[in-house]
């Protein structure tokens, strides 16, 4: 028998072919499944959206970590929302200066069903410098104000459970969290299918930081293939020049982000239809 999984976004679809269904249940929050595909591997699909694979994933956990990592002088404490497959843990532990990272992520069952299919992506959820937290992750931001250097948002899509983590009470809710000139990282939506949602999701943030960019990642299993972040500071800029031994460390350990992408993933098409270095104010 031919099967296939398809996911279709606006007036866009895209399929694979998979060897079989390893894992299928109803949590708390969505439906999570967990397929083995031919062409990416194993598959994380919540509420019918393709989350990660295999295959493909360190394209996004590379590029959701390490251009904001490496602009702040020194990050000792990450708070991560969402992201309970562990890939962006995984690629923040690779900073040697990091001694503690908060995995806040709301549907426990996510992290169970990652550890047992997915284990290179949930390697370093064990590791004692990480604090796993279920629960409401915006919550969490509200009640430790001051407590961080670097938030990741390493959220579902804007629906079920993932909405809130795009909207104005929640970025605030990060700000706040930060300590001094930290930075809050979000990945966001295609720039071919969403254009407007990225450019919306900007403007939310500027109410709060001075200075929010927008950059972009090639990654074949997201709509279109290519995906887009902000990140968002009252005072770092990820395009300025980085510390280069750390950077070295990093690049050595990375299959898709390089030095050149600290800069370069910034050069965002014309068509996103706002300078990548304006600053508010």
């Amino acid at each position: 028998m031919d099967l296939w999984f398809t996911e279709t976004f606006g007036d866009v679809q895209a399929g694979w072919r998979i060897k079989q269904v390893l894992y299928q249940q109803r949590s708390r929050y969505q439906d999570v499944v967990v397929l083995d595909t031919v062409p990416f591997g194993r598959m994380l699909v919540l509420d019918g959206c393709v989350m990660t694979t295999e295959r493909d994933e360190f394209a996004y956990h590379e590029m959701l970590v390490h251009p904001g990592l490496l602009a702040h002088p020194r990050p000792r404490a990450v708070c991560i929302v969402g992201g309970g497959d562990g890939g962006t843990v995984r690629e923040v532990l690779k900073h040697a200066t990091v001694e503690r990272v908060v995995l806040a992520e709301i549907d426990e069952e996510v992290i169970a069903v990652s550890r047992k299919y997915l284990p290179s992506l949930a390697s370093g959820l064990s590791d004692p410098r990480v604090e796993i937290c279920v629960g409401d992750g915006a919550q969490y931001l509200r009640e430790h104000e001051g407590d961080f250097d670097v938030v990741l948002s390493d959220s579902t899509d804007p629906i079920g459970p993932g909405v809130v983590l795009f909207g104005d009470d929640y970025f605030a809710s990060a700000k706040r969290a930060l300590r001094g000139t930290g930075l809050f990282v979000t990945q966001c939506k295609s720039l071919w299918v969403n254009v407007q949602m990225t450019r919306d999701v900007e403007a939310r943030l500027a109410k709060h930081f001075r200075r929010v960019l927008p950059y972009v990642s090639m990654i074949p299993t997201y709509p279109t293939g290519s995906w887009s972040f902000h990140v968002a500071s009252d005072g770092l800029d990820p395009r300025a020049p980085v510390d280069r031994a750390r950077q070295e460390q990093i690049a050595g350990t990375t299959r898709y982000y390089t030095a050149a992408h600290q800069s370069g993933a910034f050069a965002v098409p014309a068509f996103y239809g706002r300078p990548a270095d304006t600053v508010t104010t």
